[in-house]
């Protein structure tokens, strides 16, 4: 018994130990510290930053000048830009001078391209405007450039250019010829209310389209239909660049005032033809040794027909005259702009010729000019209309001929037949003069006689069937219908 209980106390004693053993242990250890944070707490992602729209050149619809109330007033562009889609909007203008030319920026704002957004297919309008100066010099001319594509030209007004208004100029030709500079587009327009009511305004290209520029050329005309008019059409060539930014290959078409024009074109097979003669009028020298010449205005049936030469022979007292145009040939398809223009040429017939003698000019061997040259007899004569008696019209196999009977009033010792003149520029008559030559003295015995002059004037065969055209001898007018 006594000695169970001294085992027990023996295991007591040696589990005591062991834990004192233990907490002396604990006791004299070094604390464990957790390690230091070796940078900052992280506190969360800033938010991200959206892109700044972007700018980009607005699509240019139509612009146009607008001249102030006053001279000195402002002249304003009215400008409609496009914008392509919902997201764009509007954001500036801008202008700078250069000498006579102004740039002018128009610019929207864009979604930046690294934002994925949807905007709706909605094309839109935007319309404003932009004051491109004052005090413009009268009669200058100005160009407005807008976004690089559009381009104005006008004139500056003075304070009689604020009585009329802008309207489209009637336009005869439109041709486009390669230059160093690219391609330089010439147009030929008129003033329809002739100078003293009627002056050029400018031109308004766009070539917003990929393979088609539109050219609008304009002009002032005075509004009031009791203002008294000149009767000319003066005729206005206008130059202008279109620049180089075209694909080699690639078909383009210039519409000017609705006339129709392609480029580049390809070179055509031409051929030589007689031109068609408008007028013909002789020139007299000052001097009785001086040159005879004759001022001819031949016709260009279309756009694709140019001028090509005049040659002149003489067989005695008869001078032939042949006028030849360059058309493409007959035998090769081309579609040539149905545009009838006009050429004006004038030609030496020689000198030396014989006073008193009566000298013929056939010209492409149907319209004739009849003249005398006066003789240097110390009698200064000058050219009179002549009175007319008698016009019949004739045809025959070469077209149409009129044989006109005119008289000679002061008698054969002081008046002498001159000849004729014809003039076919106007589309449906035809208009003759018959002249004769008169001494200036009043002081001089005349013959009481009164001789007759019989003409006999080829009118040639370019006539439309079934047209009536009307012929105007010296005032006395007939019609007939062509057959």
């Amino acid at each position: 018994m006594n000695q169970r209980i001294g085992i027990i106390m023996l295991l007591v004693t040696v589990v005591a130990i062991l834990a004192a053993v233990g907490c002396g242990s604990s006791a004299t250890a070094m604390p464990q510290v957790p390690p230091l944070p070796t940078g900052k707490p992280i506190k969360g992602n800033p938010p991200p930053v959206e892109p700044f729209p972007v700018e980009v050149a607005a699509p240019i619809e139509d612009a146009s000048v607008v001249p102030s109330s006053d001279v000195v007033g402002d002249y304003v562009l009215n400008i409609i830009s496009g914008l392509p889609n919902s997201c764009a909007e509007f954001n500036e203008y801008g202008l700078e001078q250069e000498g006579n030319a102004f740039v002018v920026s128009v610019n929207n704002l864009v979604p930046h391209p690294s934002l994925e957004m949807a905007c709706t297919e909605q094309y839109s309008m935007h319309e404003g405007q932009i004051s491109i100066g004052s005090g413009l010099v009268a009669g200058e001319t100005y160009t407005v450039i807008v976004n690089d594509h559009l381009t104005i030209s006008f004139n500056a007004m003075d304070a009689v250019g604020l009585d009329m208004v802008e309207q489209e100029s009637p336009v005869e030709t439109v041709e486009v010829s390669e230059t160093d500079g690219g391609y330089t587009l010439s147009v030929i327009s008129r003033l329809p209310k002739g100078s003293s009511c009627s002056r050029f305004s400018g031109y308004t290209i766009n070539n917003r389209f990929l393979d088609r520029i539109e050219v609008s050329v304009s002009h002032r005309e005075v509004l009031a239909d009791n203002v008294p008019c000149t009767r000319d059409l003066p005729v206005v060539i206008t130059e202008i660049p279109l620049g180089t930014a075209f694909e080699d290959g690639t078909p383009y078409t210039v519409v000017v005032n609705g006339v129709e024009t392609n480029f580049p074109s390809e070179e055509l097979a031409m051929v030589s033809v007689p031109a068609p003669i408008e007028s013909a009028k002789l020139v007299t020298p000052e001097s009785s040794d001086g040159v005879y010449s004759i001022d001819i205005t031949s016709g260009l049936r279309s756009g694709c027909a140019e001028f090509n030469n005049v040659e002149v022979s003489r067989n005695g007292n008869e001078f032939v005259v042949d006028v030849a145009n360059l058309v493409p040939n007959p035998n090769e398809p081309i579609a040539c702009t149905t545009i009838y223009g006009y050429h004006d040429n004038k030609s030496a017939l020689g000198s030396g010729l014989t006073a008193g003698e009566a000298y013929t000019v056939v010209i492409n061997g149907k319209l004739t000019l009849l003249f005398t040259v006066p003789q240097s007899d110390g009698q200064a004569m000058v050219e009179k209309k002549s009175p007319i008696q008698s016009v019949m019209l004739d045809e025959t196999d070469d077209g149409y001929q009129l044989i006109v009977v005119s008289g000679l009033p002061l008698g054969s010792a002081c008046s002498k037949f001159n000849g004729y003149e014809i003039n076919r520029r106007f589309f449906d008559r035809v208009e003759v003069t018959v002249t004769h030559l008169v001494i200036e003295a009043q002081n001089v015995p005349c013959t009481t006689d009164y001789p007759t002059v019989q003409s006999v004037i080829s009118l040639g065969d370019v006539f439309e069937t079934g047209r009536t055209y009307t012929v105007s001898v010296n005032g006395e007018e007939t019609s007939f219908i062509a057959r």
